[in-house]
């Protein structure tokens, strides 16, 4: 017995002491993170370049004459004199096109367009010899001559005349224009399944924007539940409002008399998360007892590629979708199978590699998109990192090369998919998502390039995409910038030094009769230059909101493995980005808080000389408005994570009691913004993290009311806390 007890006695003492070794190390290692983290940051100090900017326009002024349109045209030869729109604009055409001339005009609001054989002051002539969708306009002072090589090229003849004459208010530069595309086709794909699903005039509102631009492409992105699946219908019903085929029917043909193709978009192997979710999916995921993805997320998101069941679950799916829309070609995606060869393909990845079983699983699909008469399309990264792919891809098979950072090769990647013979879009991004308020020249600079690229390499195409990551917290507008610029550069691709985007964003898009919204538009995706740390594909002021009231120690130790994950990625697809990046971050300034919120001021205090004219006007100027109240939010956030040990009891409350304050306001405005635009569904999942922010800001507050002793017991729970979790980071 005695024995006995000496054995357990000794196993206590072992454990006692194991536990307060573990307690040790993780003290000791919590104060050598801090110690690294306080040289850093002073490293930082000595090393910055001041951040100076007073909140004033850093869009340069356009030299010389340059005509407020976007698309820029390819050619404008200016001449003395103005063209004044009358009220009765008498018109002659020659040919067979009189109904179709006669219908385009109505587009010019305020005129009323009167056909007779005498009009020869406003004459529309076909000319065979013009390029695919070109036109030429004569404009000379009391008459326009428009030429048109087919109706595509007529209706952006007429559209051209619609924005002049908005834009110079009834009296347009006189000059001669000739103006064709140098991409055939200039698409946008709107990200409808991260929580947010447009109501359908909303959608009928973008086509009108995108028609003004001369685009001729439409993608809306779905998956999970965001389409009313007729097959599926007790997986949407209860809990989600997503678009219907009804909605789309209206939709295609709203878009075809626009000349925009309305192409079905869903995904069909990886981001099936919403699928395998359900009871009677689950067994389908590659991975069903999940896979961590970057260390952080236990992902479960991708198909089995060998089980039928996969492509009968596809087809199903296709067979309700598909029926709804006329365009011919179809985008199944195929992106980022993240747990590919890493659950029950694992055996077969390796025998045969990646890239054979992505192939298999590719040609399945691509059998069951030419059964239904469609052309397939495809996003590009898995078969970028695998070019030797190429050549084994049906000819049929358009290649989406999608890159959304300026360091992005499209200029490597464009010569390869040339050399291939296969079809190619180069699909930049409006930088919207994970930014609150844009990346404006991030965003400038990819587009310029993804188009000038894919013009000089043959490309059949760009798409502009506008994704919703992480609860698709952008509102519309923010992303009109990035529409504008993409429409321009997908027409024009060498002007990309002289686009009069402000110019034509107070004008146009917002109609600011005091030529503000622009600018303001443009400075406000620019915030990021303040923040530190730099991140690829969003802001960490958008990320702050994500990550919550957490120790300073465990964010860096999060970036550090987001950091580490992505540039794994870069380095088989694009080694340059990951140089860039890493470039970047090694010559990163501190955060630089009061420059930024002097900033937001002065952008906040500017709303007030924006005189808007669009019928939207009062929205945008409120989603403007709360899109600051949040950024301004998260850098409160972030400035008091980063210096909390060094402030007082009371002001550390005053801190909390702020943040929770601007997003419980952000909360309300935004609750009604959101149902002013899109449908209810997926409101509670998107803002999900700012509930649980001021969840996190409650239980703080309800610690700094307890004694000096119990928060003193905290805070040391909390560093071993940190420490483990740091550690854990660091393992993964």
């Amino acid at each position: 017995m005695r024995k006995n007890f000496r054995i357990i006695l000794y196993s206590f003492y072992s454990i006692l002491c194991l536990i307060l070794c573990v307690i040790l190390f993780l003290f000791i290692f919590y104060s050598v993170l801090e110690r690294k983290q306080n040289n850093q940051k002073k490293k930082l100090e000595a090393n910055s370049n001041v951040i100076t900017n007073s909140g004033k326009t850093s869009t340069p002024p356009n030299e010389g004459k340059v005509l407020n349109l976007i698309p820029v045209p390819q050619k404008v030869q200016f001449t003395n004199g103005c063209y004044t729109f009358p009220s009765t604009l008498v018109y002659y055409i020659a040919d067979s096109a009189k109904a179709t001339v006669a219908e385009y005009l109505t587009m010019l609001s305020g005129i009323n367009a009167i056909f007779s054989t005498s009009g020869r002051r406003f004459l529309f002539r076909l000319n065979s010899k013009l390029p695919a969708q070109g036109y030429k306009l004569d404009i000379q002072h009391g008459k326009i001559i428009v030429d048109y090589g087919d109706n595509q090229g007529l209706y952006y003849a007429i559209v051209t005349l619609k924005v002049l004459k908005q834009n110079y208010n009834g009296k347009i530069p006189c000059g001669v224009m000739e103006d064709f595309p140098d991409l055939a086709i200039r698409g946008l794909m709107l990200d409808i399944s991260r929580d947010k699903v447009p109501k359908l005039q909303t959608l009928l509102d973008i086509v009108q924007i995108m028609a003004d631009l001369k685009y001729n492409h439409l993608e809306l992105y779905i998956e999970g539940f965001s389409f009313a699946y007729p097959s599926f219908k007790d997986f949407w019903s209860k809990s989600e409002t997503p678009i219907t085929g009804e909605e789309i029917k209206i939709l295609d043909a709203f878009c075809k008399a626009h000349f925009i193709d309305l192409v079905p978009n869903q995904n069909t192997f990886g981001h099936m998360m919403a699928w395998i979710a359900t009871k009677e999916y689950g067994d389908l995921a590659e991975c069903p007892d999940g896979y961590k993805v970057m260390g952080l997320m236990n992902m479960k998101g991708t198909l089995d590629p060998n089980d039928p069941r996969s492509i009968e679950l596809i087809s199903k799916m296709s067979d309700d979708l598909l029926p709804n829309f006329t365009s011919s070609s179809y985008n199944v995606n195929l992106d980022e199978p993240l747990e590919l060869g890493q659950g029950k393909s694992k055996k077969l990845v390796k025998e045969l590699g990646e890239v054979e079983v992505y192939l298999q699983y590719m040609l399945k699909v691509h059998k069951m998109v030419t059964e239904r008469n469609k052309k397939m399309m495809v996003w590009g990264d898995i078969v970028m990192k695998h070019p030797e792919l190429l050549s084994r891809i049906p000819k049929d098979i358009t290649i989406l090369d999608w890159g959304y950072e300026s360091s992005y090769p499209f200029e490597r990647h464009s010569r390869t998919l040339q050399s291939s013979g296969l079809n190619y879009l180069v699909c930049p991004g409006t930088n919207s998502w994970a930014s609150i308020a844009g990346r404006t020249n991030n965003m400038l600079q990819t587009i310029a390039s993804a188009a000038l690229n894919g013009a000089k390499y043959g490309a059949k195409g760009i798409l502009i995409t506008d994704w919703g990551d992480l609860g698709n917290w952008q509102y519309l507008p923010v992303s009109f910038a990035g529409y504008t610029a993409g429409a321009s550069l997908g027409w024009n691709s060498s002007r990309t030094s002289d686009i009069p985007l402000s110019e034509f964003l107070n004008s146009y898009i917002f109609r600011d009769n005091n030529s503000v919204m622009g600018n303001l538009v443009l400075d406000l995706g620019r915030y990021s230059s303040f923040e530190e740390i730099p991140v690829v594909n969003m802001t960490t002021t958008f990320m702050s909101f994500q990550i919550g009231l957490r120790d300073r120690l465990v964010i860096d130790a999060i970036y550090s493995v987001m950091n580490k994950s992505v540039f794994k990625v870069m380095d088989d697809i694009a080694p340059e980005m990951s140089d860039y990046y890493k470039n970047k971050h090694k010559n990163r300034h501190p955060f630089d808080y009061d420059g930024l919120y002097h900033f937001l001021e002065v952008k906040e205090s500017t709303l007030a000389d924006v005189k808007l004219k669009t019928k939207d006007s009062l929205i945008v100027k409120d989603e403007y408005r709360n899109a600051i109240r949040l950024i301004k939010a998260g850098v409160t956030l972030q400035h008091y994570i980063e210096n909390r040990n060094h402030l007082s009891i009371a002001q550390e409350k005053s801190n909390l009691i702020s943040i929770r304050k601007s997003c419980l306001k952000y909360l309300d405005e935004n609750q009604r913004l959101w149902n002013l635009r899109n449908k209810p569904g997926g409101y509670d999942r998107s803002i999900a993290s700012i509930k649980t922010l001021i969840k996190q800001i409650d239980d703080r507050l309800t610690i700094l009311d307890k004694s000096f002793f119990g928060r003193a017991v905290y805070r040391f729970l909390e560093k071993m806390e940190t420490a483990g979790l740091v550690l854990i980071l660091k393992a993964a």
